[in-house]
């Protein structure tokens, strides 16, 4: 499938759309998207109640692992728990385990962590120093600890191939992972064949691709993706933060 051409090519996307249509329903499930980096605390709570109030039904806190309010992250749950019936996920990186611990107790229900290539060598051109096998211990632990985990993969990394890509896939679906992203480093890479295949390969998951552009969002909606992540719920304009965009290259 990874090297599917034309009339076959066009059957994939056509075929995980109508199994993405079939499992998830017709419609995206909108998700308001928070970077807590460049937000303030009280700004945040508020701006999520107005978003359930005008029907979203979950919220993505995110921040880099730098970020180190972890107090005010549960805190902020609490609050958001509190006043709305949301479903709360995270994407703030490498923690320790009762970092995770905190937070899912407070009332976090997913926690979305790319483990991006399983080829030690690829990631380390985007994670210098950094095992791949780390990123996958810590899936296990937030497993464990009851969340949701959405996992991910990262295409157009230079040096890599459609075996390595075939291999993150397996990953994924051996992982039992509840939800997937799709990032790239090149804006050449065909993320929508690698976000079709991912449907094929896990027809129950939580599938979207994070990106800024709308005729790309547009169409990953047509061909495995539910769920459509946006800091602008009224359509004011997609923005994506700095930890959830496509990553740069090395």
């Amino acid at each position: 499938m990874l090297r599917a051409e034309e009339d076959e090519y066009r059957n994939l996307l056509e075929v995980a759309g109508r199994i993405c249509r079939q499992n998830k329903g017709q419609e995206p499930s909108l998700r308001l998207l928070v970077d807590l980096e460049v937000s303030e605390p009280d700004s945040v709570v508020n701006d999520v109640v107005t978003a359930w109030q005008k029907g979203c039904e979950s919220v993505l806190l995110c921040a880099s692992s730098e970020y180190q309010a972890v107090g005010d992250v549960a805190d902020l749950i609490r609050k958001i728990a509190a006043q709305t019936e949301m479903h709360i996920a995270l994407c703030l990186g490498d923690r320790a385990y009762d970092v995770y611990a905190q937070w899912r107790q407070a009332g976090a229900v997913e926690y979305l962590l790319p483990h991006d290539c399983c080829n030690p060598e690829l990631f380390a051109h985007l994670y210098p120093g950094q095992s791949p096998a780390d990123r996958l211990t810590r899936g296990l632990w937030l497993k464990g600890l009851g969340f949701r985990v959405t996992g991910g993969i990262c295409v157009g990394i230079a040096g890599q191939t459609d075996e390595d890509i075939a291999d993150d896939l397996e990953v994924l679906r051996n992982a039992a992972v509840t939800g997937v992203v799709v990032r790239s480093v090149d804006a050449a890479a065909d993320v929508l064949r690698v976000l079709a295949i991912t449907r094929l390969c896990l027809p129950d998951a939580d599938l979207w691709v994070a990106t800024d552009d709308p005729v790309l969002q547009a169409r990953a909606l047509t061909c495995g993706a539910n769920i459509l992540v946006t800091a602008h719920p009224e359509g004011s304009g997609p923005e994506v933060p700095r930890v959830l965009a496509p990553l740069s290259s090395n």
